[in-house]
């Protein structure tokens, strides 16, 4: 029963205290808020007290239990606090707790990768031929996961998708960046090659400028070589016209004489017949009379012929002026340029030398035949008419005698007077014989050269579907079918130069000059075209530091991961994957060795459309061109590639002594060196396709006497050409190289391609005397005006006696070269008497990285002068295109037995939505309770 009393005065208290709560939290607000008490308790304070108190001691015991009342108000803000606090870091855990498990479900995932991508590609992509979804996968990870972290969370609903495919070009260039990093060697590059001493030696060399040097001077001459034409031509007409006048002149003296003895034997007859003599003179008289009117038509077409020469005389005047002012004003035009870019006189250029020559040589004609050049023949034609009308009336019974007109306005022997000058400014122009022999060899093993069937591998012949492509890049336009016409035209106007001269007609081969020379401008043009947009790239590259790597990084990724017509049977990529492999599964049939095509019949770079689904081994090419045509690729590549050879051998070939050291003058000076650049040029391509390497700026061309045992040694490594091809190259090379020795003179120099001369000595100059300078200096600006020799003033006037760009004058070349070499005695230009040792200077970084050698400047095979031609010219968006067409045809092939694949699935990362419930953290019933709360999540290789 006290147990029962205590209980119930337990519970008591606790029902007072109870109830004292909850009036002091009915009370507190209107005591302590001001408006509230206003609004509520408006009465008097004493009077609300007393009710109060009143209220208290009735009903809560009076004042007892007040501190637990204010304990009460003091704890529950607190625990209120706490157990929000709790309640925070529950969820807190929950968030990091489920976006752990999120990712760990996203990476397992990730883990279902496609192992052909990364194999082949080095990308990293979800694989598609796999029975269960992505979404599937996730959710099945991630349920296992959430098990392992007991009841504390809920799932609620949970989904996944694939995100960042290998469609995207800014992901597939983040692919391409992060694989290319560890394995594209472009530290080496970056490291060993000392870009300043590359832009230094460019910069000396400038091939853009060699190229406009040509193309400038080729625009001066074409109009001045149509005034010499338009004059040759009229020279050529004076000299036929003068054959037919000195004709007419010898019937007409034929008549005279005729008419003359006629006329004598006539007066005889009558003599006798006036001694006595029994004679008839009607006989007589009537055959004076007949050769009398002969004698009246001889002067008639000696009249007519004399007046038609003096016509065609003035108009070979005329021309002579107009081609004289011309080439005065040219040569005054160029001269300030020719002083500034040579350190010469403009009369040096071997065209306006030759023109020179055949002013001086009209001039030498005119100053000997001023007598008859300058009498009009007024006075001659009076006098034949007047003549020619007696003669044509003349009776000998009747008149006497007609003195027959001597002509003054013309010299007896003009028409070898006038064949004379057409034969000097024939010889002047077309050169001599060994001359036209040597260029014609020249030019047949170009022919011989070019006609090597190279273009392309004939085993690489697929046709691309266009509908299999993802991206329609469309072919890269480098202007290769426009070069290619403007080398069949030059090689034609050069074959009809050589013959034009070896006939020996001066008006002919001067027009065929002018053939040539507009030929010439037009594939000059075309190639500082090509070159100046890209070589301005090239140096911006060079200098652009981070662009560099990028750049090298992107590209070099396809020319170190894609095959080419050089190693599509026998390389790898940089992930260790066969190149053939693609070979066999394209379907192709090996035939190794089989190149086809020559430059006579070279395919067009069309997109050709065809039924193959899979390109074959030529995948480097469509990156760089973009062609649907394998062969159309590997043709476009390998002109884009001799355009850039064309423009790298420039320096090269400028200064090769085959140019600067040969018996060769005038314009066939321009005519070697053409020659000599393309076949310097197509040689390095037939090399290059060869799996050979070839330095991408020489300091020594494959044509000059120093480089030709190197051609013929890289020469006899190709495979790929027929041996008795190969044999007929070699032999035919060899024996060029022997005329062109036989017919070297001491340092011949012309003026195309020579080095601006500086202003200071360069540094192998030191062991030169002055007076060998000075005597040089004298040499070079003499005036060709001796007419005496006007051959040889031609040709003194086309040489040069400043030493090339590449003998010994670059200090840097002279370190890369070896004892052996440096003994050399073509290469040797210090004095014979100077026996004091040099010391070796010090091998620089690039060459000690192999970088630059005796030839020239970093040795690059096929692949990676299609990285400089892609550097240099091609579109990233366009070739990421490309790239993503070649992954998308070779993945398709690849699964065609499993799946549909498509680059749009190819996804690199994956993002995951999760709904899930925070459960209680004490549970009072079975039911889940608690916040929903949700989580985005996305991941990726």
């Amino acid at each position: 029963m006290e147990k029962f009393s205590m209980s119930i005065s337990f519970h008591g208290r606790v029902m007072k205290n109870f109830m004292t709560l909850i009036l002091w939290i009915i009370f507190l607000p209107v005591i302590f808020i001001p408006k509230l008490r206003n609004r509520i308790v408006p009465m008097n304070i004493l009077e609300f007290h007393k009710k109060l108190k009143f209220f208290l001691y009735s009903h809560v015991n009076g004042g007892k239990g007040m501190i637990s009342i204010f304990l009460a108000l003091t704890v529950s803000p607190l625990l209120m606090c706490t157990l929000i606090f709790v309640e925070y870091a529950r969820i807190q855990s929950a968030q990091a707790i489920i976006e752990e498990l999120m990712g760990s479900s996203i990476f397992s995932a990730l883990a279902h990768y496609d192992p052909y991508l990364d194999e082949r590609f080095g990308f990293m992509a979800v694989r598609q031929d796999q029975e269960e979804s992505l979404d599937s996968h996730y959710q099945s990870y991630l349920e296992a996961n959430v098990q392992g972290f007991g009841k504390a969370i809920s799932l609620s609903g949970s989904s996944a998708e694939g995100k960042n495919s290998l469609i995207e070009p800014l992901v597939l260039r983040q692919e391409v960046f992060e694989y290319s990093e560890l394995s594209v060697p472009i530290n080496t590059l970056e490291e060993g090659l000392n870009i300043k001493e590359l832009l230094d030696y460019y910069h000396k060399k400038n091939p853009l400028q060699i190229c406009k040097n040509l193309l400038d001077s080729g625009n001066n001459v074409i109009d001045i070589t149509d005034s010499a034409i338009n004059m040759a031509k009229s020279l050529k007409e004076y000299c036929d016209e003068a054959k037919k006048y000195v004709e007419s002149l010898t019937k007409y003296k034929e008549a005279r004489k005729a008419y003359d003895d006629a006329y004598q034997a006539l007066e005889e007859a009558r003599s006798r017949k006036d001694n006595g003599e029994e004679i008839s003179l009607d006989s007589y008289i009537s055959e004076v009379d007949s050769k009398a009117r002969a004698f009246g038509t001889a002067t008639d077409d000696l009249k007519e012929r004399l007046s038609t020469l003096k016509g065609k005389e003035r108009d070979f005047l005329k021309s002579k002026e107009k081609f004289a002012k011309g080439l005065d004003e040219l040569l005054s035009n160029t001269q300030e340029f020719y002083k500034n870019q040579y350190g010469k006189n403009a009369i040096e250029d071997p065209f306006l030398a030759t023109y020179n020559v055949m002013n001086n040589q009209v001039q030498k004609f005119i100053d000997n035949q001023q007598k008859e050049i300058y009498n009009d023949g007024k006075e001659d034609d009076e006098k034949l008419e007047e003549q020619a009308k007696k003669l044509e009336s003349y009776s000998a019974e009747a008149d006497g005698k007609i003195e027959g007109y001597i002509v003054l306005s013309e010299a007896e022997s003009i028409d070898k007077i006038t064949a004379a000058l057409y034969g000097e400014m024939e010889n002047t122009i077309k050169g001599s014989d060994s001359t036209i022999d040597l260029v014609r060899s020249l030019k047949d093993l170009l022919y011989q050269i070019i006609g090597t069937k190279v273009l392309y591998d004939g085993s690489l012949d697929s046709n691309l579907d266009p509908s299999e492509l993802i991206n329609q890049s469309g072919v890269l336009d480098l202007g290769t079918a426009e070069i290619t016409d403007s080398v069949v035209n030059l090689l034609s106007s050069i074959w009809q130069f050589l013959m034009a001269a070896a006939d020996g007609d001066f008006f002919a081969t001067l027009t065929a000059l002018g053939t040539f020379l507009k030929s010439l401008v037009t594939f000059f043009k075309g190639i500082f075209d090509w070159a100046s947009s890209r070589l301005q790239n090239l140096g911006r590259l060079l200098s652009g530091g981070e662009s560099l790597g990028k750049n090298f990084l992107l590209y070099g990724y396809g020319v170190y991961n894609m095959p080419n017509r050089t190693n599509y049977s026998d390389g790898s990529s940089l992930t260790g994957y066969e190149y053939s492999n693609i070979f066999e599964m394209a379907g192709g049939t090996y035939n190794i060795g089989f190149l086809d095509g020559d430059f006579w019949h070279y395919p067009k770079m069309d997109n050709v459309e065809g039924s193959d689904k899979l390109y074959k081994g030529a995948e480097l090419e469509y990156l760089l061109t973009g062609s649907n045509s394998e062969k159309g690729a590997q043709v476009g590549t390998f002109f884009n590639g001799f355009l850039l050879r064309l423009v790298s051998n420039l320096p090269a070939i400028a200064s090769s002594d085959w140019i600067t050291e040969t018996s060769v003058t005038g314009p066939f000076v321009v005519v070697v060196f053409v020659i000599l650049l393309l076949l310097e040029s197509f040689i390095d391509m037939i090399l290059l396709v060869n799996k050979q390497s070839v330095s991408l700026i020489k300091m020594k061309a494959y044509m000059s006497t120093e480089g030709i045992s190197n051609f013929i040694e890289d020469f006899s490594k190709c495979r790929g050409l027929n041996d008795e091809t190969a044999k007929q190259i070699k032999k035919g090379t060899q024996d060029t190289a022997d005329k062109i020795a036989a017919g070297a003179k001491n340092k011949i120099k012309s003026t195309f391609g020579a080095k601006p001369k500086s202003s200071k000595k360069s540094d192998n100059n030191d062991s030169k005397t002055e007076n060998a300078e000075s005597k040089a200096t004298k040499d070079t600006t003499k005036p060709d005006n001796d007419n005496s020799n006007s051959e040889n003033n031609a040709s003194k006037a086309t040489k040069d006696t400043t030493k090339p760009d590449n003998d010994n004058s670059n200090s840097e070349n002279n370190a890369s070269k070896t004892t052996k070499d440096s003994t050399k005695p073509q290469n040797d230009n210090s004095n014979s008497g100077n026996t004091v040792p040099q010391e070796p200077k010090k091998t620089t970084a690039t060459e000690a990285m192999g970088l630059k050698d005796e030839q020239g400047f970093m040795k690059l095979d096929y692949g990676e002068h299609c990285l400089i031609l892609m550097l240099l010219g091609t579109n990233q968006d366009q070739y990421l295109m490309r790239l993503q067409n070649l992954v998308q045809l070779e993945a398709k092939e690849k699964y065609k037995e499993k799946t549909d694949y498509h680059l749009s699935k190819a996804y690199t990362g994956i993002t995951a939505t999760t709904e899930y419930q925070l459960n209680e953290f004490v549970p009072i019933t079975k039911s889940t309770g608690g916040f929903t709360l949700d989580c985005t999540k996305t991941l990726g290789y």
